[in-house]
């Protein structure tokens, strides 16, 4: 028996709502379990303001939840399913429980507007691209405002005139006890929901079997068959939480029948269709369905990837290699600074962050045999490889806290004294982490320069075409928004120190990368969007 678990919740009345209801549920197989509620905001709590067609982030209401789980904070999570990405967490583990509520979407009308009919509604509002996609194949000369918010705030919106209708899940309004509010119910062929929509899932460690076996207990079969098959539909036609796609699954009579749209971007119409199978022979249905349509899609214009970074863009070549168009346009440049290291003899260890600290230190110094390296990163061991060194041990994730634990953990460096070489624009907190456990000096190699005039090849290419571009530092950010509007292109980010500054400026990251490399950033947006 478990005598507590402590259940992870966006602090939304419906999240609450769906939280409880689960824990009533598990209430009646662990009558002496103890259930504590952990309220927890989440990114898309927070950045209510931003327009959720502009950030692609698959972890956008989950990622904070996520967090407290790995930390041991929370025991498990209840999530909204349609939220949960289906690139799980290794550590973690999610399933669906519970019957699903009704997975359709319907129309909420203002109160005191006279006409019911939707051909008569000239603003519609939504924050899903899915539901505007569909609303304006039905109703072509409607309006699409964006809506944010909680189903309470979004309906309050509505009232005070700001739409004349909003678009809504039906299981958020009948769990909420909102069902009288419901105008019209759209049938699937109108508007097809997004997967998994009305159906709940649980999160919780991997490694945690106790949980696990209570958690099973309040599992729906026929649930989670279906959306399992709807969520492998989504997978494979390449879509997410952000996406336009939709797609149902349902159980009658035995039988499994899916039915699925894609948008074709280029024909700005969706390609439809339907598959039933016998139930028990209904293995990978959502797969095949998604390859029957995607099989029908017009051929795929090159996407265009704008790079910022300076050097070499080798790291990039998968792009190219998946009908990828890339540009680079190096927003800045490195020039070597004078520098003076007393007793180089004394380190016992030297530390390089970045490719361009190898190279500008190697210009200066002459360096004894006795002393050994360490690198952040696969490009800087190259680049350390080239002047016939080799890296003790390389971090592949930029951080500086995730490379300090690594080093104390592995004791290499404990109590040794070492040499950190690195930019003039980096920030001290790799140096401190480090001082925690070893002596530590920092020497500055390189400075980082911002590009001072406006490129009008750039310029152009940003202002004529749907573009993304990858910024691989906060300083590379800095020198494009001197010159050019980042409203014009989608940005993607080498990773979380990058997006944290970017949205301190008040814009949005479409995509962050998982891992810290140009490697990493090509697979991010190859599995993006492939």
């Amino acid at each position: 028996m478990i005598n507590k678990l402590v259940v992870g919740s966006r602090a939304s009345s419906l999240a609450l709502t769906q939280t409880r209801y689960v824990i009533q549920e598990l209430r009646k197989t662990n009558p002496n379990t103890e259930f504590v509620i952990k309220k927890i905001k989440t990114k898309g709590d927070l950045l209510l303001s931003k327009d959720l067609n502009k950030i692609l982030d698959k972890g956008f209401f989950v990622s904070e939840i996520q967090n407290e789980l790995l930390h041991n904070s929370i025991d498990i999570a209840i999530h909204s399913l349609k939220d949960l990405p289906y690139d799980v967490n290794s550590k973690l583990k999610s399933f669906t429980v519970t019957k699903r509520q009704d997975p359709m979407d319907v129309l909420v009308i203002k109160k005191r507007l006279k006409t019911k009919k939707l051909k008569d509604l000239k603003l519609v509002g939504t924050s899903s691209i899915r539901r505007q996609k569909q609303i304006q194949m039905i109703h072509k000369d409607v309006k699409v405002k964006s809506l944010r918010g909680n189903v309470e705030t979004r309906i309050q919106k509505l009232d005070k005139g700001e739409y004349d209708g909003i678009i809504l899940a039906a299981a958020g309004l009948k769990r909420l006890g909102l069902e009288k509010r419901i105008t019209k119910y759209f049938n699937v062929n109108e508007m097809t929901p997004a997967a998994g929509q009305g159906a709940l899932a649980v999160e919780f460690r991997k490694n945690d079997k106790k949980t696990l076996s209570i958690l099973k207990k309040i599992q729906d079969k026929s649930t989670e068959i279906c959306v399992n098959e709807e969520r492998s539909f989504l997978k494979n036609v390449g879509g997410g939480c952000s996406s336009p796609d939709a797609v149902l699954c349902i159980i009658e009579n035995d039988k499994i029948k899916i039915e699925g749209k894609i948008f074709d971007s280029n024909r700005k119409k969706y390609i439809a269709g339907t598959m039933v199978k016998d139930l028990g022979n209904h293995k990978e249905i959502g797969v095949k369905l998604a390859k029957q349509l995607k099989s029908k899609l017009s051929p795929v214009s090159a996407k265009h990837v704008i790079l910022t970074n300076e050097g070499d863009i080798n790291g990039f070549y998968n792009l190219v290699k998946n009908n990828f168009k890339v540009h680079h346009f190096p927003l800045l440049k490195i020039l070597p600074i004078e520098f003076k290291i007393n007793n180089l003899e004394s380190y016992d260890y030297v530390i390089f962050t970045s490719k361009n600290g190898v190279k500008n230190f190697f210009s200066k110094v002459k360096i004894s045999e006795n002393v050994k390296f360490i690198c952040i990163g696969n490009k800087t061991e190259q680049m350390l490889n080239k002047y016939g060194y080799v890296s003790l041990h390389t971090s592949k994730k930029n951080y500086s806290e995730i490379m300090a634990t690594e080093l104390e953990k592995n004791k290499l460096i404990n109590g040794e004294n070492v040499l950190l070489v690195q930019g003039k624009i980096a920030k001290d907190d790799l140096r401190f982490e480090l001082k925690k456990f070893c002596n530590v000096d920092r020497v500055n190699v390189y400075s980082t320069n911002a590009k001072e005039d406006l490129n009008e090849k750039l310029e152009k290419l940003i202002s004529s075409i749907s573009t993304f571009t990858v910024f691989t530092s906060p300083s590379a950010f800095d020198s494009f928004i001197k010159f050019y509007n980042p409203n014009k292109t989608k940005i993607i980010s080498i990773g979380n120190t990058t997006t944290k500054y970017i949205e301190s400026k008040g814009y949005d990251c479409m995509l962050t990368s998982q891992m810290q490399s140009y490697e990493g950033i090509s697979e991010s947006i190859i599995k993006h969007f492939y």
